[in-house]
């Protein structure tokens, strides 16, 4: 459509040139080609004609220039559109990859917490065994030293009433030879 709407434009540009062209050589070579009144009425029409034709053939040209930009205005604003839903999508894909990054760190994360609460909680269960089973150990150790202190106190009740015995007998065997 541009090489069509140029051609018109360099023809009617042609047409223009051509017509103020022969104005000049006419006006410079006078009346000897032509009578007067052919001259001046050629005049006329030329000086007359090339004004509407001038601004027919701008108002002409700018009208189609208008409706190139305008298209050309709308083609970009498409693009640009384009483009933004790109750049928006593909900053949705990467909010979306992030935050699927993150859910799976997250979820790594806890499960890792998980597995350190339960090897925390059998740490604790097996010390907790290790304690109850001292406890055990420190309870029948106790129970032994008591045992060996109850026989222990039973020796000395016993060695008790023989040197309370032997005193006794002492005493009365002491009384009588006295």
């Amino acid at each position: 459509m541009e090489d069509k709407n140029s051609r018109r434009m360099n023809s009617a540009a042609f047409s223009i040139t051509a017509v103020t062209m022969l104005s000049a050589v006419l006006n410079m070579t006078g009346v000897s080609i032509m009578d007067a009144g052919t001259l001046e009425t050629l005049k006329q029409v030329i000086d007359v004609g090339i004004t509407p034709v001038l601004l027919l053939v701008f108002v002409y040209y700018f009208i189609n220039k208008s409706k190139g930009d305008d298209r050309r205005v709308n083609e970009a604003f498409q693009e640009a559109q384009a483009k933004i839903e790109e750049m928006a999508s593909s900053a949705r894909e990467h909010e979306d990859a992030m935050a699927a990054e993150n859910a799976r760190r997250e979820e790594m994360l806890r499960s890792e917490a998980e597995k350190r609460e339960t090897m925390l909680r059998k740490e604790a269960e097996k010390r907790e065994s290790m304690l109850m089973l001292n406890m055990e150990k420190i309870t029948v150790s106790m129970d032994s030293i008591t045992r060996t202190l109850d026989r222990m106190e039973n020796s000395f009740s016993g060695i008790e009433s023989r040197l309370e015995k032997i005193e006794y007998k002492i005493g009365e065997d002491g009384g009588r030879n006295g």
